[in-house]
Order: C-alpha cells, then structure tokens, then sequence
C-alpha cells in the first residue's frame, strides 16, 4: 500500500515537473527574455528540492541520494 501511494505521488510530481518544464520553454520562446526569470524559478525550486532531501536526511539519519544510482539516470 505505501509503495503504490509512493508510486502515485511520483508519477503526479512527474506529471506537474513536465507541465512546468513545457510551460517554461513555451515562455522562453515566446519572449527570450524571460529566460533569467525562468532560470530563476527553476534554481528556487531545484535548490528547495535537494535542501528538503538533505534535511530529511539528517533527521532521519537516512542519505536519501544514496539511494539513487546517477550513472544508471539518463
């Protein structure tokens, strides 16, 4: 039951990260301007991610990006 909520939760962050992702280069070629604004809100949301992943960590005493492979992330 916890694999498959886990499972659902990552494929609906999947599903909004690809939204975002068309969203933003549709934006960056519709206006090039935009792109630092866009850099922006990525760099905001990458940096939060991997600062939530890094305190999860600690309190659990858990290394959550042990856990990955990155060779193996294409």
């Amino acid at each position: 039951m916890t694999e498959q909520n886990i499972d659902f939760h990552l494929r609906e962050a999947l599903a909004h990260l690809e939204t975002a992702l068309n969203l933003s280069v549709r934006t960056v070629l519709e206006n090039d301007s935009a792109k630092k604004e866009i850099g922006l809100k990525w760099e905001s949301f990458l940096g939060e991610f991997i600062s939530q992943v890094r305190e999860k960590g600690k309190k659990s005493r858990i290394n959550l990006l042990g856990w990955i492979t990155f060779p193996r992330i294409r």
